[in-house]
């Protein structure tokens, strides 16, 4: 049963969609996280190159953002869309702070490597063994440690009150689960809540009772 808008009617594909955007959103606080962002925060203010590491879902990258939001000229750029050294210059430009994303991702031929070893000061993201970037070896390195599921809990419960998703514990305890059996990943667990909520979404519909959010785009 689609739901009805002002704009229309919506799937449930399309509400899942609006919801993930929302519950991927870069939160207003970055849990378990404050130490690691409150030392790049202050490595950043000082001019200082650092590399941040850890598996996937980690939050990596909403790390970088909650830096860039702190930090007036700073680029972002993310190697999943310029993994090659031309690719990568094209993208670039003068700023005072380079956030370079996915750098696991690239093709690290030699001109790139000394490319993105002439940039200063500078921000990298790279998934482990940090090691085996010899171009980075100088840098100091930042953990992203993977989360417990108590964290992964916490997250999602987090997103669910702020958001008013319509998810309950059971919810928020399987999405949590979801994301700890694929090595702690934030993501993936955000994933499944995203995709539960818009479940029972169109259970409240179909039952005709008020969904507790917006699903207008």
């Amino acid at each position: 049963m689609p739901i009805e808008t002002r704009r229309g009617v919506v799937s449930v594909d399309v509400l899942e969609r609006r919801l993930l955007e929302r519950i991927l959103a870069p939160p207003p606080k970055l849990l378990f996280r404050e130490r690691q962002l409150e030392r790049a925060l202050a490595l950043a203010k000082n001019g200082v190159s650092f590399v941040v590491y850890g598996p996937v879902g980690a939050g990596k990258t909403t790390l970088l953002w909650k830096v860039r939001a702190h930090s007036p000229g700073a680029l972002y750029v993310s190697c999943a869309s310029a993994r090659t050294h031309s690719a990568l210059q094209r993208k670039l430009e003068p700023a005072r702070l380079y956030l370079i994303d996915d750098y696991s991702l690239a093709v690290r031929e030699p001109r790139l490597r000394e490319l993105v070893r002439s940039l200063k000061p500078k921000i990298v993201v790279v998934y482990p063994p940090v090691e085996v970037y010899e171009e980075l070896e100088l840098f100091e390195k930042l953990e992203m440690p993977a989360y417990t599921l108590e964290e992964l809990e916490e997250i999602c419960r987090e997103r669910a009150a702020r958001l008013a998703l319509a998810v309950d514990d059971e919810d928020v305890r399987a999405a949590a689960k979801a994301g700890l059996e694929h090595g702690g990943n934030a993501r993936v667990a955000l994933m499944v809540l995203a995709e539960r909520a818009a479940v029972n979404s169109y259970r409240l519909a179909m039952e005709g009772r008020r969904l507790p959010f917006s699903v207008e785009a």
